[in-house]
């Protein structure tokens, strides 16, 4: 399955710098359900989530995408 989303980018910015799912969803003002939808590769969720994990990781939006 391809994913929509490039979850590596998440995965990588997690593991550097040391955070939890739980931790990196308070900074980006998200709900954990939607981390996981995001992660698992489901496209059912609100598209602002992307630009709040974008603006936390400091990357533009389309860099998300595969």
């Amino acid at each position: 399955m391809k994913y929509l989303i490039n979850i590596e980018i998440i995965e990588k910015y997690m593991l550097k710098n040391k955070i939890s799912k739980t931790k990196f969803c308070k900074m980006c003002k998200i709900s954990p359900s939607t981390l996981n939808k995001i992660m698992a590769g489901y496209d059912n969720f609100k598209i602002i989530a992307l630009f709040k994990i974008a603006k936390v990781i400091k990357i533009q939006v389309y860099q998300m995408f595969n």
